[in-house]
């Protein structure tokens, strides 16, 4: 598979799991973690997308391009755990 399909298969698995998440949670009642969680999926997916493509980039032996997806994920995570703080 190339990497633009796993990338494209990355988002779309995200936002249907997210989007199924959230409306299992609107079935089920308004204060449920269902919500949260399906939220969370489809903040995290373009995150799962970067990865992706940072795999597939160190396949292809794309250095540069692999050093700045790299970048972007370390960014995102330490962005994530300086609002942890």
């Amino acid at each position: 598979m190339s990497m633009n399909k796993s990338i494209a298969w990355t988002l779309r698995i995200g936002i249907v799991v997210g989007l199924a998440m959230i409306a299992v949670g609107l079935c089920i009642s308004d204060d449920n973690p269902f919500l949260y969680y399906g939220l969370l999926v489809l903040i995290a997916s373009p995150l799962f997308a970067v990865i992706a493509a940072l795999v597939g980039l160190i396949r292809e032996k794309d250095w540069f391009w692999a050093g700045i997806a790299a970048l972007v994920v370390i960014i995102v995570v330490a962005g994530a755990i300086v609002a942890m703080l």
